[in-house]
């Protein structure tokens, strides 16, 4: 009898956890996703040319899933939502062959991911069936009034785990693969923590998971994120230094002492703002919006072209002036966007946050949504607290940051962010995660790694892949020329961790 062994991808590289104060920071990922998108589009297009492709060979899907599926009233009731997912079938040999699922993450996804990047070459290795599923309340995988607050009660992690486990039944029934196939998970980001946690949770399902800057230790006040953003700024392996550090802090000491003197308007003048910046939530919106702005090129350096950490010194050293120089970085930033002022409107904001029109045909991420699970399940807020190595404007403070919306919008108590976060770390086991047969891949540079696992345990057969000078979920887009060598050889490491956890489900078989 021969060995059908299934390969789940859940991962979403191109879906990143933010919890910023501010819009900047948003803009600057939809810009990144913009150019991954006409990336994966260029790199399809060559491949249908090659290939005498006529059209995708993805195919669209929606599967009705349980709203709840822990309450079976619900189910009685036929509490329902139909969850979007893709099949591409381009590789696949029928049992004979493997299958790479791909979960989607806080936003939208497409066929593209389904099409392009590591999991696809891997695919192509592996004759893997390929198949990509949208998280719930994200994309078009919601109802009319999914963005309602007494709906947002059901967009939770461990929805989104059973999700998967119901997904897997349902593929198996599907496509004729037997119950005793083993699968393997990725993700990339949250879906990377989806990654970790579907093979914690659900291990009869899953034979191993890889997981990429997967934020795994959920924490409310997150002061290890702008350290790291220091670290990266200063890193001369990415073209930082010690002097470009030391520039942005001079120009945020500045910006803290014109709040001090409550020279608002010399502010608003220089560095555009939409609106007057007086009241505390508005300077604070400020301030995250500059702050957001370096923070973005970090996170993902070299995802749009010219835009890394390299370029961020260069303007912030080009003249004696750190507040000058900051004042030009942001024009840049705003001209990138087509912007003539910054909104810094706390009220905007708050508007923002409250809109609960549903869309499904809007691309990129689900700042409502992203924002709630923030404040039920994972915090993960950026403040720059005076105990850290945090570059930017003191006036960030976990106070001030979104801590405020869950009040507010979500009707969430600060004291029980607390609570749900440490929950969240009960329940998973934070970066303690005591699992086998799991991969979590880091950058140096990114952020988020400081909430990821980062070695080795060797007895448990996880493993940590460490890479100097790369940035966030860098090892799932599709490999370029220009890649680091430090990353051609994480990927090749990877590859060959994923044909271990094969082989080591196929040994174990009968």
């Amino acid at each position: 009898m021969k060995i059908l062994v299934i390969l789940v991808f859940v991962l979403n590289a191109f879906h990143i956890s933010e919890s910023v104060l501010g819009t900047r920071f948003w803009k600057f990922r939809q810009l990144v996703e913009h150019h991954r998108r006409q990336r994966a589009d260029q790199v399809i297009a060559e491949r249908y040319r090659k290939n005498g492709y006529r059209s995708s060979p993805t195919q669209t899907f929606f599967l009705e899933q349980p709203l709840d599926h822990f309450n079976a009233m619900f189910k009685e009731l036929g509490k329902t939502y139909k969850q979007r997912y893709y099949v591409n079938a381009e590789f696949w040999f029928g049992q004979e062959s493997p299958v790479f699922l791909f979960i989607g993450g806080e936003g939208t996804l497409t066929a593209r991911d389904v099409e392009a990047g590591e999991m696809y070459e891997l695919g192509r290795q592996h004759k893997a069936l390929l198949v990509g599923v949208e998280h719930r309340f994200y994309g078009a995988s919601l109802n009319d009034d999914g963005l309602q607050l007494e709906e947002l009660e059901y967009l939770s992690s461990q929805q989104a785990l059973a999700d998967l486990a119901t997904f897997v039944r349902y593929i198996r029934t599907k496509y004729g693969i037997p119950d005793s196939t083993q699968w393997i998970c990725f993700g990339g980001s949250y879906p990377g923590a989806l990654s970790a946690w579907f093979r914690l949770k659900y291990p009869h399902l899953v034979a191993g998971a890889v997981a990429s800057s997967a934020p795994v230790r959920a924490i409310t006040n997150f002061e290890g994120y702008n350290d790291v953003v220091a670290a990266s700024l200063s890193s001369e392996l990415v073209g930082g230094s010690k002097g470009c550090l030391e520039t942005v802090r001079a120009a945020f000491r500045q910006i803290d002492d014109m709040i001090l003197y409550t020279l608002y308007d010399q502010l608003q003048e220089d560095f555009q703002s939409c609106n007057k910046i007086s009241m505390q939530e508005d300077t604070v919106q400020f301030v995250s919006n500059l702050a957001g702005n370096i923070m973005g090129v970090v996170q993902y350096n070299n995802e749009i072209p010219g835009q890394n950490i390299s370029h961020v010194c260069e303007v912030m050293t080009s003249t004696s002036n750190p507040y000058t120089n900051l004042v030009a970085l942001n024009k840049e930033y705003m001209a990138m966007s087509n912007e003539t002022c910054v909104d810094n409107s706390y009220m905007n904001y708050t508007a923002m946050m409250s809109n609960t029109t549903v869309d499904r045909a809007a691309m990129g991420a689900g700042e409502r949504q992203w924002t709630y699970q923030t404040c039920s399940q994972f915090g993960y807020y950026q403040t720059c607290d005076a105990n850290t190595d945090c570059p930017f404007s003191k006036q960030m403070s976990l106070a001030y940051s979104d801590l405020q919306i869950c009040q507010k919008i979500f009707k969430i108590n600060p004291a029980d962010v607390d609570v749900d976060v440490q929950f969240t770390n009960d329940y998973y086991g934070g970066n303690r995660t005591q699992q086998s047969k799991i991969v979590f891949v880091n950058g140096s540079i990114d952020p988020w790694h400081w909430l990821s696992i980062l070695t080795n345990q060797t007895a448990l057969h996880q493993y940590a892949v460490f890479i100097p000078g790369t940035a966030h979920c860098a090892d799932l887009g599709t490999a370029r020329d220009s890649d680091p060598a430090a990353l051609s050889a994480a990927r090749q490491e990877i590859a060959g961790l994923v044909a271990q956890f094969l082989e080591d489900a196929v040994r174990r078989k009968p």
